[in-house]
């Protein structure tokens, strides 16, 4: 069985929060991105330490939903970051 996923923000990205949002530039590929107030919870919680449902849970009180309900649009948002390689153990662009 494989042990649950626990996403983390990769540490050597440089994270700026503006009213609720935030910047983060990636100094190895150059890019820049904007990530919006939901999004930007969502990266804060990749602390390593939760894993998918438990992320889900975290926003479901925050936004007062059931985790099954945010569940799906976690996911979405992880695989975004993935595909951005803002998490450890992704590609970078």
């Amino acid at each position: 069985m494989t042990p649950p996923v626990r996403p983390l923000a990769r540490e050597d990205l440089a994270v700026v929060e503006i009213d609720g949002e935030a910047v983060i530039y990636d100094e190895a590929t150059g890019d820049l991105h904007h990530l919006n107030p939901t999004a930007t919870i969502v990266f804060a919680l990749c602390d390593g330490t939760g894993t998918i449902p438990e992320l889900a849970a975290d926003l479901g009180v925050a936004y007062g939903l059931a985790p099954s309900e945010i569940q799906p649009q976690v996911r979405q948002v992880l695989r975004s970051f993935r595909r951005q390689g803002l998490l450890e153990g992704t590609a970078r662009g």
